[in-house]
């Protein structure tokens, strides 16, 4: 008699254990530091999902968190993610959502991820990705780099991305610290925030940023742009305190 009774406690608890679990979905990993954005992959991230049973249609919702280095440059391609059938991986794509050339490639991107609804596994539920551009830049020669700023002017080195317009001036104001900027369709220049390496001894890093045509004491009227050999890189030359106003720096190519 003591025996049954304990096979029956066993079936019971066997019962309460091993009950199968509902159908969830899940990251297939939790960090994922180094992914590459290029020209193979239309510079885009796959990050895949994975769901425990094929049995029936699932679909996976998904967010992306936004910060200060992706927000207004990169999002989700779609907020659901669909499972072909059969198919136990399915992948949310984040893809840029403005011109590639309006985007920093010297920056490491970060994505966190979280999947959303009732079928969320408690594991893995939320993923970071990192993600850098890969082009490959090469010497196109040498140019005369005009700096109104600095009421001067030198030879530096140019190079350019085989994959996109995209230049580097090698170290353009000082050694160690390169400009890089982009072109589009229609001459414009492009280019993010960027350290020239000159401290001004008062107020710390100077950068160079792009227009401000708010900025009450600019006197100029325009946009970077491109005319034949020359790029006019009008811009701001900031520090943390402020801005030294709007000036021409231009190259010319050889």
């Amino acid at each position: 008699m003591l025996l049954v009774v304990l096979v029956s406690c066993d079936q019971e608890n066997i019962g309460t254990l091993y009950q199968p679990e509902m159908p969830y979905v899940a990251f297939s990993s939790s960090i994922v530091p180094e992914n590459i954005l290029s020209a193979d992959n239309n510079y885009s991230v796959s990050v895949p999902i994975a769901r425990s049973s094929l049995n029936e249609p699932t679909t996976a919702e998904v967010s992306l968190e936004m910060n200060e280095t992706i927000e207004g440059l990169f999002g989700l391609e779609s907020t659901t993610v669909t499972f072909v059938d059969g198919e136990g991986t399915a992948y949310a794509k984040i893809v840029p959502i403005i011109d590639l050339s309006q985007i920093d490639v010297s920056k490491v991107y970060e994505f966190k991820l979280t999947l959303l609804g009732e079928n969320v596994s408690e594991f893995y539920n939320q993923t970071t990705y990192r993600a850098s551009f890969l082009l490959t830049f090469e010497s196109i020669g040498t140019g005369t780099f005009s700096s109104e700023f600095f009421d001067d002017q030198w030879t530096v080195q140019v190079e350019k991305a085989l994959e996109a317009e995209v230049y580097r001036i090698v170290d353009c104001y000082i050694e160690g610290y390169n400009i890089s900027f982009s072109v589009d369709n229609e001459n414009n220049i492009f280019y993010a925030t960027q350290q020239t390496g000159y401290v001004d001894p008062d107020y710390g890093m100077v950068s160079l940023e792009m227009p401000d045509a708010e900025e009450p004491d600019s006197y100029y009227m325009g946009e970077p742009f491109r005319d034949g050999n020359t790029f006019y890189l009008l811009g701001r030359f900031t520090v943390e305190a402020g801005s030294y106003g709007h000036w021409y720096e231009f190259l010319t190519l050889d």
